[in-house]
């Protein structure tokens, strides 16, 4: 297996692997390279000398050419695309635009997605529209018109993309009163007809929540999976087999061979029977970005046999990518794109490793099983620890058990829902789906309710970084000795370790507060100089998100929430002294004193008369270090520092102008968060 060479090790690089990495490594940091984060900085200085030396070493010039052209490449595509996706904003324009399904109907309002918007006569991207006391019913297809505001959605928030804006091409938001809403009724596109039809289908034949689960896992559609069952699979570890992505297409593709196969079809007749068969499939799935990637790499796989070429799974997944990355740069930065790409390359690149070792004391084919999940969950690994912070040790076995027997339940269930979409009496025969579900289900709430969860902290990119170099070392694609590689690993490891102990010294310490804007609801974070945290107000961003970004474990308190937050001592209203803290509050007006400051922090969308009167009257007896207040006009105003939310010509800073932003008093200085 291993190449001789006089050379101590050789890495067995495709070119358009190192073009597919190299741009996609460009657009993902583009954005912090340029604002100058350190972190970005030595990432990426580290990495580009790395390519630098080996090549220079290897005599690889066309490597070296082709790493270098195409980061910056990407770093460019990054910039051009982010731009254009949010376009200009918009102020009391004219607005058109057609309902999706992508409508939810609360008591007092509509929130519903529209397309084909235009805006006083210009074409612009998808809009999240809220309409307030709506006078009559909205469907899916209707045309509407209004008068009103476009503004930008926020694509970044403490360090975590905006993955669902990007997904449903959603630009802006917008709100709008239901009498001033013009309303012309459409009609349904054809996938919206389908995907009405087969959750009419599956609602008839099915228990509620286990039709909930089978539309999405036929179309990627969560919306009709209740809370308990999305977190039963989430923290069982089977929680991608609701999104539609690789795993789905896979079985889809075995489908359509079985089938064709049978038919006797020729294998050029296969292949364009199998791409029109996965258009549909896409069409209906509403081209998701996880459909497209699957379809590209099975298209390839069975091109190769078309054409008499051995199939290459790692130019294939890079093939696949480099489309994507082409076609919509931003991807580079989606959850799901990048969970995606890793469990797969982690399974090229891991699973032959593994299944050798686990075969000198397992049978073959269970020790093949268990490598694939062992490589899986390495792959997804920073991503489970950045989006949902909890890991379930058992959650490997979980998948030995659910996914090959979800590679009988999903052909079976499209095949089922083909059935009773031609003749409705056979409707009773989705019992079968019923059951297989049911099955599902009982072993997710079972391993989900186990104590073997461990809480995780989101990875930083420098240790993403070493988690995966460590991967590619222990692969066939590198290739050295087993001593050498041992000894890679091994200092990669102590390099981890040691990154690990002085990573918190990296961060600004002493007292500071941090302002966290989330869509006009603000909250405020604390930290003394001895590192006690309080958090003021409920924490409506997502926790995990704000601990990494800030170096820290976890809140140590929390002060009038309406949500309890794991590990942090809750305090409801009042005042008093709570360890290092003095503390006052009045609704959702806050004084704090702690390290000799003083701060007044108020979470107020809009200053009402009674709500002057107080700030007032506590500015008038108080002399504060910081103070937050959205939209107070702070002339005359005697405080060290102040900060609002809006654009705020007397405040010395806005979340408008730095985004959510830390402020450290020791420092006098403020840096953004996002």
């Amino acid at each position: 297996m291993f190449e001789k060479s006089k050379s101590t090790f050789k890495i067995n690089f495709r070119p358009i692997v190192v073009i597919f990495l190299s741009f996609l490594f460009g657009i993902a940091c583009a954005r912090k390279l340029y604002s100058a984060d350190v972190f970005y900085v030595v990432l990426v200085a580290v990495a580009l000398l790395s390519i630098l030396v080996y090549s220079i070493l290897k005599r690889k010039f066309v490597f070296l050419a082709l790493a270098f052209i195409f980061f910056f490449i990407g770093n460019g595509s990054y910039f051009l695309s982010y731009n254009n996706f949010l376009g200009k904003e918009f102020s009391n324009a004219q607005i058109t635009g057609r309902v999706t399904d992508d409508i939810t109907k609360e008591e007092g309002y509509y929130r519903l997605v529209i397309e084909n918007v235009s805006a006083d006569g210009e074409k612009v991207n998808n809009v999240t529209l809220y309409v307030w006391n709506p006078m009559e019913e909205i469907e899916v297809g209707d045309v509407v018109t209004y008068t009103g505001d476009l503004e930008n959605v926020k694509l970044f928030t403490l360090n975590s993309f905006n993955s669902n804006a990007l997904r449903s091409k959603v630009a802006y938001t917008s709100s709008v009163d239901g009498a001033d809403l013009v309303l012309v009724s459409g009609g349904k596109t054809f996938d919206e007809k389908a995907r009405a039809k087969i959750k009419e289908v599956l609602f008839e034949n099915m228990s509620e929540y286990n039709a909930g689960v089978a539309f999405a896992v036929l179309t990627g559609d969560k919306t009709f999976v209740d809370e308990t069952t999305e977190d039963a699979y989430r923290y069982s570890g089977i929680i991608h087999i609701l999104t539609v992505s690789g795993l789905h297409v896979t079985f889809l593709i075995g489908l359509i061979a079985w089938v064709l196969k049978r038919c006797k079809v020729n294998r050029f007749v296969n292949f364009v029977l199998t791409f029109c068969l996965l258009l549909i499939y896409a069409y209906i799935c509403g081209f998701a970005p996880s459909i497209l990637r699957a379809m590209i790499m099975g298209l390839v796989l069975i091109a190769a046999g078309l054409f008499g070429k051995q199939y290459d799974g790692v130019s294939a997944l890079s093939f696949a990518g480099l489309l994507t990355l082409f076609i919509s740069p931003l991807s580079a930065l989606d959850v799901g794109f990048l969970m995606s790409y890793a469990c797969v390359g982690a399974i090229f690149v891991l699973q032959r490793p593994f299944a050798k070792v686990l075969k000198k004391f397992l049978p073959d084919k269970i020790a093949d099983l268990m490598a694939l999940s062992f490589a899986t969950q390495i792959g997804i690994l920073p991503f489970l620890a950045s989006f949902f912070s909890k890991l379930n040790l058992l959650s490997f076995f979980t998948n030995l058990i659910v996914v090959p027997f979800f590679g009988i339940l999903f052909p079976l269930l499209i095949l089922l829902v083909l059935l009773v979409l031609i003749i409705p009496a056979t409707g009773p025969v989705l019992i079968v789906a019923e059951l297989g579900f049911e099955f599902t289900r009982i072993v997710a709430e079972f391993f989900a309710t186990t104590n073997l969860q461990i809480s995780l902290k989101p990875f930083d990119p420098i240790t993403i970084s070493i988690l995966y170099l460590i991967c590619l070392i222990a692969s066939y694609f590198f290739m050295a000795s087993s001593k050498f590689k041992f000894n890679c690993i091994l200092y990669l490891t102590l390099v981890l370790g040691l990154f690990t102990l002085i990573k918190p010294e990296l961060y600004s310490r002493g007292a500071s507060i941090s302002i966290i804007d989330y869509y006009g609801n603000y909250s405020a974070v604390i930290e003394t100089k001895s590192g006690k945290t309080l958090c003021l107000g409920t924490p409506n961003f997502q926790e995990n998100y704000f601990y990494a970004v800030r170096g820290i474990d976890g809140f140590d308190y929390v002060l009038s929430a309406n949500k309890n937050i794991e590990g942090a001592e809750m305090i409801y209203s009042g005042e008093g002294f709570i360890d290092e803290f003095r503390y006052f509050s009045d609704g959702e007006i806050f004084v704090i004193e702690f390290d000799g400051l003083k701060i007044l922090f108020a979470n107020i969308e809009k200053i009402s008369y009674n709500d002057k009167e107080k700030l007032q009257q506590l500015f008038s007896e108080n002399k504060f270090d910081f103070a937050f207040v959205n939209g107070y006009d702070f002339s005359g105003v005697e405080a060290k520092v102040t900060a609002s939310g809006g654009e705020n010509d007397s405040a010395n800073y806005s979340t408008s102008m730095m985004g959510n932003f830390t402020y450290n008093f020791d420092k006098n200085y403020a840096w953004g968060l996002d």
